[in-house]
């Protein structure tokens, strides 16, 4: 299993990060991987989340469930169980000093164990690219 956790600090209030965390339609301005997001129904543990992601070239569908979700604090996305490879996606939102920080954490299970060093890497570059493209949508 691959691991990556990243934390950042916001000179922004927390509750306007979490907003923007929130709107997971809105994923694909900030994720370069995320081409199309689509969440069914209100934001609440239990919805249905739709994305077309850009994964090595190629478009991939994935559904994810939000299993976690405390507003203004966290949400987590989980793909089926079963799915390979399993995702699951943490950002959580406190405040800190004269901002915030959003800690992430990614779980990407079921890639073979010869590339998951490789994987790792690729993942933890995109992912601090990733929270940079997040500070541009808090204006």
């Amino acid at each position: 299993m691959i691991t990556v956790d990243h934390e950042v600090a916001y000179p922004h209030d927390a509750q306007q990060v979490f907003a923007v965390l929130a709107d997971l339609d809105g994923f694909p301005a900030w994720q370069s991987d995320v081409l199309e997001a689509h969440l069914t129904g209100p934001l609440r543990e239990g919805a249905a989340v739709a994305q077309v992601r850009q994964v090595m070239g190629r478009r991939t569908e994935v559904s994810l469930t939000v299993t976690e979700y405390l507003p203004g604090e966290r949400i987590t996305l989980r793909t089926a169980p079963g799915t390979r490879p399993g995702v699951t996606q943490s950002y959580g939102v406190r405040p800190a000093g004269q901002g915030c920080a959003v800690e992430f954490h990614l779980e990407l299970d079921g890639v073979p164990r010869m590339a998951e060093h490789l994987v790792k890497a690729q993942l933890t570059k995109q992912v601090q690219v990733m929270f940079e493209r997040l500070s541009g949508r808090l204006r």
